[in-house]
């Protein structure tokens, strides 16, 4: 479903073969009340969708999202499954129908069906729990897999290596982990991609309700995957991710698991963004609270030497603006400073940020250049004037200019 919804969502035309007719989720199982305990203030994307609906609210937040988990009835979680394919509007259930034939016809997947019917299609989806179609694909057109694949990144482990700017989403099970694009974007053949299939993600994930969060995202993901090479006609391996991340978080997506800045926060997208460029990374909480989780620090003040080594990598100027600079805490004076030296802007700019700082840039508090700057800060300011997310990454995350 969550690929299905999600590929159609983004604009493309999308067949949903439902061979049993049927919906089967752990959530409709039974007569109990269901309650899920994970993703605890970081519900994101098509799951955060799902509760919103659940209970009818107007808005997304963080509170709407933790009463809805608290009471989930098996009619309450159908009638929302129901409403989320129904509004779906490029989206066609073919149920009873299975796959009889798949073969390559140049770019495209030509697939017949038992009901006789045949369609020509750039990506394929096999969201089945044991992964049937993949016995249909002629082998010549099997993918060789690669020997150094990217798989889960812990979140205690997230800046050993730069795979975290590829992040399509988060999992939480047992500890907290980014599923970088690499983990995701592996077809079986090109844009042939399966959700259970061999060494997939979900291969040891039990059916719980509290792994249904999991299943949804990663079916999301997977879903703004196929619908990518098919809206751009092209394979998965020209695939852009910072576009594709772009259109995950124009469908609330929560891509780094930041325990201190709500959903609803009015950053919470520019912070993200920021947070994915490295330009200013998360930290471990201490706090009794948060202890062991990714935070943001969002009020924390920020030194020169922070933002220093990305600002040097993304933007070569930067480096003379910082050849004579040591700031333990920048003001926000020096901030100002080195964007408009970067982007060769002039005083005009101190005008417009006085201007736009609270309305525009919804900061709180009154414009103040002399002001210790934070984190929040820089990344509304830098994302605005710099836009460092722009800059596309490979699957390592390593930038490519």
């Amino acid at each position: 479903m969550a690929s299905a919804v999600q590929a159609s969502n983004s604009g493309v035309p999308v067949l949903w073969i439902n061979p049993e007719a049927s919906f089967e989720s752990v959530l409709i199982e039974g007569a109990e009340v269901k309650q899920v305990d994970s993703y605890q203030n970081i519900d994101a994307g098509m799951w955060a969708d799902f509760l919103k609906r659940s209970i009818s609210a107007k808005e997304y937040t963080d509170s709407i999202f933790n009463r809805a988990k608290s009471h989930l009835t098996p009619r309450i979680s159908t009638n929302t499954f129901e409403k989320m394919i129904d509004s779906a509007s490029n989206l066609t259930v073919l149920n009873g129908t299975s796959v009889r034939k798949i073969s390559k016809s140049g770019k495209r997947w030509n697939i017949e069906l038992s009901n006789g019917s045949q369609h020509k299609v750039f990506a394929v989806v096999d969201a089945s729990s044991s992964a049937q179609l993949l016995g249909l694909v002629n082998q010549k057109e099997k993918l060789t897999k690669a020997t150094d694949t990217i798989s889960l990144v812990p979140i205690s482990q997230i800046y050993t290596s730069e795979v975290y700017r590829t992040s399509l989403f988060v999992k939480d099970q047992q500890e907290e982990a980014i599923v970088p694009a690499a983990a995701v974007i592996k077809p079986y053949a090109n844009n042939f991609f399966f959700l259970y299939g061999p060494e997939g993600i979900l291969e040891d994930l039990v059916e719980t309700e509290e792994n249904v969060p999991t299943k949804m995202l990663y079916g999301q993901a997977l879903g703004a995957v196929a619908a990518y090479c098919a809206f751009f006609e092209i394979n998965y391996d020209k695939i852009n991710i910072r576009t594709l991340q772009g259109e995950l978080f124009a469908y609330r997506a929560r891509l780094l698991p930041f325990h201190d800045v709500a959903f609803e926060d009015v950053h919470s997208g520019i912070i993200q963004r920021t947070a994915l460029s490295g330009l200013i990374r998360g930290r471990m909480s201490d706090s009794t609270e948060m202890a062991g989780k990714l935070i943001f620090d969002v009020n924390s003040h920020v030194s020169s030497h922070e933002i220093e080594p990305i600002m040097r990598s993304l933007y070569t100027r930067s480096q003379i603006w910082f050849a004579d600079k040591s700031i333990e805490e920048m003001k926000l004076k020096d901030l100002l400073s080195l964007i408009k030296f970067v982007a060769l802007k002039g005083n005009e700019m101190d005008a417009a940020v006085q201007k736009g700082w609270t309305q525009k840039f919804k900061f709180s508090g009154e414009y103040d250049p002399e002001c210790l700057i934070t984190r929040r800060h820089v990344a509304v300011l830098i994302d605005t004037y710099l836009q460092p997310f722009n800059i596309k990454v490979n699957n390592k995350g390593n930038f490519v200019y």
